[in-house]
């Protein structure tokens, strides 16, 4: 018999082989990652909301939510898709020397923030929505007056704005105001409608709103923030006790006001020593946050607004 013939018999192997040469090829021109998933990641603000939420592949997720912490809406899509917009700039000039409000509109604006290069302009705490927010900045008298360039930036992207800073306009009506005393009772009554997750209040020495809820916890200055977030402030001693004494009168709806102590906006200072105002050693001579609420609508208390642990607050309007 003749030899073997070993050239077909070899010819399937040599095809395996030449098939695996070109996928290492292939592969060695794919940069290293490009198959591999993304890393989870979820974005929060300051007083824990989710903002932005990033799967294993890729998917953004944006959560708009009320002042409730409601959930309103959740967007999905790309990175690129879910950049923040401005479409609107309300109003286009800020005056040098005074606070103005504005109102940026577009879309993917959740969790957006506002900054600039420039010193000497501050901006305020903000609540943003999809589509819209607005932001107090404050603009020192020392600007130098012209264009501005502000950035919007969100956990996921970034996009700028340009404002102008003009001189102080003359405010006649405000001048003729000057007349009268800068502080006085506002008129008896409440007031005619409240922001949603809010009550009012009426009093003879004038309405407010005030939430249903009390804050998530925090120090003072935390809560604080969570209030002006929601163009809010923290309720004045006064009017949290009032308002407690109504609900109790007149079942107004609002809810765990009393059993913990609850920061409100009044400070006082206290003495050095362990005489100090509240039974609190305090080291140096200091303020003090007032609380109110741990037993009944007129008990008080005041703690040191970082030291003293963390509570709740409640908003008013």
């Amino acid at each position: 018999m003749g030899a073997k013939d070993t050239t077909m018999a070899s010819r399937p192997v040599l095809h395996i082989i030449g098939i695996a040469a070109c996928l290492w090829l292939l592969t060695g021109l794919v940069a290293p990652g490009a198959w591999a998933a993304e890393k989870p990641e979820d974005f929060y603000d300051e007083v824990g909301r989710l903002l932005y939420s990033i799967d294993a592949q890729g998917v953004v997720s944006m959560f708009e939510t009320d002042a409730l912490d409601n959930t309103l809406s959740v967007t999905r899509g790309t990175r690129e898709s879910l950049q923040p917009r401005v479409t609107e700039v309300t109003p286009s000039s800020i005056e040098a020397g005074k606070m103005t409000v504005v109102t940026l509109k577009g879309r993917n604006l959740v969790g957006a923030k506002l900054s600039t290069k420039v010193p000497g302009i501050k901006f305020g705490g903000s609540a943003p929505r999809a589509a819209s927010v607005g932001v107090p900045l404050d603009v020192e008298g020392s600007v130098k007056l012209g264009p501005l360039i502000v950035d919007v930036a969100t956990p996921i992207g970034q996009t700028s704005v340009s404002l102008t800073v003009i001189e102080p306009q003359i405010d006649l009506a405000a001048l003729a105001r000057k007349k009268e005393p800068e502080y006085r009772e506002l008129p008896a009554g409440q007031p005619e409608s409240c922001p949603e997750g809010m009550l009012s209040v009426a009093s003879s020495k004038g309405g407010f709103c005030v939430d249903i809820n009390e804050t998530k916890s925090g120090d003072w200055i935390e809560v604080e923030r969570m209030c002006s977030y929601k163009f809010k402030r923290l309720c004045w001693a006064e009017e949290w006790e009032l308002a407690c004494k109504e609900n109790q009168k007149s079942a107004l709806g609002l809810q765990n006001l009393l059993g913990e102590w609850e920061w409100t906006r009044n400070s006082e200072y206290s003495a050095a020593g362990p005489e100090g105002s509240g039974g609190i050693v305090t080291e140096n001579e200091d303020w003090l946050a007032v609380v109110c609420g741990k037993k009944d609508c007129t008990s008080k208390d005041r703690r040191d607004p970082w030291l003293s642990g963390t509570r709740p607050g409640r908003c008013c309007k």
